[in-house]
């Protein structure tokens, strides 16, 4: 009876799990850009959608009263307004984070050959359905450029290894892990919320002894044009289903970071213990060479609240009302603490005493 309780439970948890995870809206990581010229004081805005890879702008443009005829109007505003909105979005690109050292204004300065890419591929963005309007002589209308694609493509480093291999002087606290995990795993999951990490079209995972991990040198470069390096999203458990990871059926190994680090903050630094562990579970199913990796910025979750205690009736059989203390539902970030606690099940050494498995339970 014990048993069937449990496995109930669990199914519970599970069902509300996949209810709740399909019932949330998507929250993608944007971050608007604000650059100010500094000898004309002219301001750029515009907006970097790293959840859907693409950086936007809006372009203004009016037209003198002696232009009076409504279609010569409309042709003279709406290129006045591309114009601007060209120039924004040169302004905002070069704001584009590529590593945690170089942007892409700087990557245009040493580069004339990475210029001219660049500024072709600015001239050539999509005007954004719906975005033209023309409201008491001012028109408007928006620009918007995939971070990925050609643009990846220009700045990105090329492929320089197949990936880092598992040193073969471990430290005697690496050598001792023998991580085989029960079933290959279809991703990476860095869990970097409650950190300042920015995102980049080229951040590293790195252990807390600087070895890299996880880089864009070690990657297929054709994935990491097509789909980027990473991912970002900002809620956890959208990420552990994303499509990148292979969606409902994904298995995500889940890691928290432990830091982060680089001269604009978007590296992901994460144990050594734990950067060996990503090692052999790329190595055993190869979802580092494909980029099948998401990045999971964000405010630290607030603590989960306390969930139902269950416990087996004294006499009789127990049922699911009987066996419920207290009055606490999952709620919040419930289910943050399902993928963690699993997460510890899956990382915890082939060989750990049965002992030492229990204390972590209690």
């Amino acid at each position: 009876m014990r048993d069937t309780t449990i496995s109930t439970l669990f199914l519970l948890f599970f069902l509300f799990a996949a209810v709740h995870i399909a019932a949330q809206e998507p929250d993608p990581v944007i971050r608007p850009v604000v650059v100010v010229d500094a000898p004309t004081g002219v301001v750029a805005e515009g907006e970097l959608d790293w959840t859907a890879g693409t950086v936007s702008v809006t372009g203004e443009g009016f037209v003198d009263d002696d232009v009076t005829h409504p279609v010569r109007r409309r042709l003279l505003g709406f290129r006045a307004a591309k114009i601007d909105a060209y120039r924004k979005l040169l302004e905002i690109v070069g704001e584009v984070q590529i590593d945690a050292r170089t942007t892409v204004s700087m990557a245009m300065v040493a580069s004339d050959s990475i210029r001219a890419q660049v500024e072709g591929l600015v001239t050539g963005a999509r005007v954004v359905p719906g975005s033209q309007i023309e409201e008491d002589g001012y028109f408007r209308l928006g620009l918007s450029l995939d971070l990925r694609g050609d643009l990846s493509a220009a700045v990105l480093p090329g492929s320089t290894a197949a990936g880092p291999a598992i040193p073969q002087d471990l430290p005697y606290a690496d050598s001792v892990v023998v991580f085989v995990p029960p079933k290959p795993y279809t991703g990476l999951v860095i869990d970097a919320r409650g950190t300042s990490l920015n995102p980049s079209l080229s951040p590293r995972i790195i252990d807390d002894s600087g070895r890299v991990i996880y880089t864009a040198g070690y990657v297929d470069r054709g994935y990491a044009v097509r789909t980027g390096v990473v991912a970002y999203e900002r809620d956890l458990q959208q990420a552990v289903v994303s499509d990148r990871i292979g969606g409902q059926t994904a298995r995500p190994f889940l890691v928290q970071a432990i830091d982060i680090s680089g001269l604009y903050n978007s590296d992901a630094v994460v144990t050594r213990d734990m950067g060996t562990r990503i090692l052999m579970a790329g190595m055993e199913a190869d979802f580092l060479t494909e980029c099948r990796v998401v990045f999971v910025v964000g405010p630290k979750p607030a603590p989960p609240p306390p969930i139902a205690v269950f416990s087996e009736a004294t006499t009789g059989d127990s049922t699911l009302g009987d066996s419920m203390l207290g009055e606490a539902q999952p709620t919040g970030d419930f289910l943050d603490s399902i993928l963690e606690a699993r997460a510890l099940a899956d990382t915890l050494p082939a060989e750990a005493p049965e002992e030492t498995a229990a204390e972590i339970v209690e």
